[in-house]
């Protein structure tokens, strides 16, 4: 099976790739300074690429990882309300849960048979 990508697929690997950069910085770094409010803003409009974009990932009509991608999106958009109501906790439960999410997914997105896989390694 000779694996091509999409117009789609390039938007959400072109998204995701420094996404998970920028998260693993945002989560590093000290919390709510303006260095981490600008990344973490640029963080979630990545993320929002990502999701939205997992939607038009499709090979026969939509499937269980894209309920992962509405969970990921509902997590991504209560963080938000959270840390505007000064609940940190939450906050960042929402927000390690989205980035943990995203990355165990790329990891799925590369195992043996799947088309990232095949793709990159022909495999």
């Amino acid at each position: 099976m000779a694996a091509t990508l999409t117009s789609a697929g390039v938007i959400h690997l072109t998204a995701v790739l420094p996404a998970l950069l920028i998260g693993a910085y945002v989560l590093a770094r000290k919390k709510g300074t303006p260095v981490h409010r600008a990344t973490g803003w640029l963080w979630v409009s990545l993320m929002l690429v990502v999701d939205v974009s997992a939607f038009f990932l499709q090979r026969d009509g939509y499937s269980w990882i894209h309920l992962l991608a509405l969970a990921n999106l509902v997590s991504i958009c209560a963080g938000i309300v959270f840390i505007r109501n000064r609940k940190y906790v939450a906050h960042k439960a929402c927000m390690v849960g989205a980035y943990l999410g995203t990355a165990a997914a790329g990891v799925g997105a590369v195992a043996p048979g799947r088309f990232l896989n095949i793709l990159l390694f022909g495999t």
